[in-house]
Formats: structure tokens, sequence, C-alpha cells
């Protein structure tokens, strides 16, 4: 059986004002050309399908006419979970009867009992969740991510079938895998990284939520990675697919198809004359590019200037040395979780700590926000 393991397309993306609707076209069509070469046996999909809980009516019909060709003309069965920045009740929109063409949506933490049999292939979909949802579906007071993945492994383990393939899809950070700036903190205030030694009892564990391709060094837990350089930190990723081919022995082989992007981000620190001049090195003049200029106090209106020459010019920033003070400090804040950001101002501010029922109440407060946004 084959299986090709994609997430994180964020479709209706926009940085810095730029739409990636176009890009994002671009994109999914060399997906459909490597779906056509592979003839996979599922196509699955861990989360992040839309960035955001209310996409527009063009971004959901480039999801609708994907769907359609890969699902209804190609008939591939389709399994995809919600990622933390889906909206469910959106993506969920006829699940029930979509499964009927073996297009299988999965949004709520009880489906993740409920697998899609694929031949002698058990798929196991764990939609992103809060942590509020845990609690109410466990019974039980959960405080970090992990804990709650670990429950829910705990209760599935019976069920598992050792003469199967069991895999797991899920949207959440592995332990010790790299965020970039377009990754939204799926927690507030609590750990949310998830240890794999609490995967073990899956044949494969195909996971959403980091945009980079190669974040773990693990063989059989993975991410595909985005489909897309989303942000300027990501501008040395590699963008693409995963293949997965399991044999009548059972044993699982896989490779990483790239993609190639009709613009990519490029990262330039050089004067402004140097960049007016093109006297820098650079992949195309089309590229979406952060200029990261030496002087900029004597030009006027440099954003303009340079989108004169480089129309895709997204960013624009000086140079600036800090002190070794501030670019600690800098990185110090870059390390804290919402809830200690919030904890050191009040400190800061009052020369007092929050009380438990303070953090209780911010935390509550914040993941309240986190699942409006």
């Amino acid at each position: 059986m084959k299986l090709i393991h994609t997430a994180d397309w964020h479709l209706g993306k926009v940085l810095n004002g730029h739409s990636f609707l176009e890009d994002q076209q671009y994109v999914l069509q060399q997906l459909i050309d490597a779906l056509e070469r592979e003839q996979p046996d599922v196509l699955i999909i861990a989360g992040d399908i839309y960035d955001t809980a209310y996409p527009s009516k063009y971004v959901i019909q480039l999801m609708e006419e994907t769907i359609a060709k890969i699902n209804l003309d190609m008939q591939i069965p389709i399994v995809m979970i919600n990622g933390n920045h889906d909206g469910k009740e959106r993506l969920r929109y006829g699940a029930s009867w979509f499964r009927h063409n073996q297009l299988y949506i999965a949004t709520e933490i009880e489906q993740f009992f409920e697998p899609v049999i694929l031949g002698n292939v058990a798929i196991y979909t764990l939609p992103f969740f809060t942590l509020s949802e845990a609690r109410e579906y466990l019974g039980v007071a959960v405080d970090y991510y992990e804990e709650a993945v670990k429950h829910l492994v705990d209760q599935i383990r019976p069920q598992l079938n050792p003469t199967m393939t069991n895999i797991l899809v899920g949207h959440f950070t592995l332990t010790g895998a790299p965020k970039s700036d377009s990754e939204r903190d799926i927690t507030i205030g609590t750990i949310e990284a998830v240890s794999p030694k609490f995967l073990l009892d899956f044949d494969a564990v195909m996971l959403g939520h980091i945009h980079h391709p190669f974040a773990t060094q693990y063989q059989n837990v993975v991410y595909s990675g985005s489909l897309l350089q989303y942000s300027f930190s990501e501008v040395q990723q590699a963008k693409g697919i995963r293949l997965f081919q399991i044999d009548s022995e059972q044993a699982m082989r896989q490779r990483f198809i790239p993609l190639k992007p009709n613009r990519e981000l490029e990262v330039v620190e050089a004067s402004f004359d140097d960049i007016m001049n093109g006297r820098f090195k650079r992949k195309s003049d089309d590229s979406y590019f952060h200029f990261n200029v030496e002087q900029l106090t004597h030009v006027q209106d440099p954003m303009q200037k340079l989108k004169q020459i480089y129309p895709n010019t997204l960013s624009l920033t000086q140079q600036v040395q800090p002190s070794s003070n501030q670019s600690k400090a800098l990185t110090n804040v870059k390390k804290l979780s919402p809830l200690d950001i919030v904890e050191r101002f009040y400190s800061e501010m009052t020369t007092d700590t929050l009380s438990k029922t303070q953090q209780s109440h911010i935390v509550q407060l914040l993941e309240s926000m986190d699942e409006e946004e």
C-alpha cells in the first residue's frame, strides 16, 4: 500500500499584506501531478488545511476544487484532520456523507477511536484539540498536552490490532522539534510538546503543525512540513510531501518528494545602493524579499523604491546592532510562554507574583482567545 502524507497547506495565508493564494494554487497542482505519478492508495492531510477559521470564498473554492480533483476525479481516498488554524465547523461540513466517497474528515476527539480501515492498514485520527476539550472528554484534570495524548493512547492501546499496520495522524509539537515564526502556539501557558515515547504503539506517526519536514530524527514519527515557505524563518527549509510504502510483510519505507514553489522567500542583507543596483546574490528578481538594509536614514520612501525594481518585496528592516543586554533580553523573551510573559510583566509592575487563581483565570482567558481566533 502507498500512502502520501501532507499537512499545513494554510490556504489563505497572508504575509505582510500579501496573499499566497496564487502560489498555493501553483503548488497544489504540483501535488496533484505527484499523486498522478505515484498513484497512492490514500492521501493523508494532517491538519491546518486553512490558515484561519473563517477563510474567504476564494480560499474555500481552491480547497474544494483540489479535494474534488483528488477524491472524485482521481478516486483517491483522503483522510484529513483539523489543525489549530482550522475552524472545525467549516471543515467538517458534510463529513458524514463525504465518507461514502472515502473522504474522511476528523475534527473531534472521539473519532480517534474509530479508525479508518483501508486494507490491512488502520489509520487513527487525532485531530487538534484544546486542553479544555480534552478535560471534558476524558473526565480528568490534564494540565499538559502531552498528558492528554498519553491518556488517549492508553485508552486506544487495547484496540490496536498487531496483525495490521497501525498509523496515527496527529497535529501537535513533538519534543525537540523546532518551530518557525508562522506556527502559532498550540496551547497557552502549558507544556505543549509530546514525547515520542508515548507514541511507540503505532507503526508510523504522521504529524502536522511543524513546518520543517526534517524536524525529527525518528524514522517513522515524522512531519511532512508545509507546502510552501510561510515565513522568512523558513527560507532554508525544503518543502514537499512524504511517500510511505508498506509491503506484504508490513515493512515500511518512506521518502520525501520535494515540491518547487512558483516564488521563494529570500532574506537579503546589503546596503541600499547595492540592492538598487542589483549587487547582491538572489535566486530570482521575482522572489519574495525581506531586505535588511545597513543604512536607511538618508533614503526617502525606501519601500516604494524597492518595489519598483523588486515588486514582491514584503519586508524591509534596518540593520541594528543591539547591545549585549538587549540581545540577551530579547532572546530570553522569545523563549517564554505567553503565561510566563504575563507573569513577568505583572511582577515588574506590582513587585508581586500571580496567585494560583490569577494564573488559572489568565490561562482560561488566553485559551478562549485562541479558540475564538
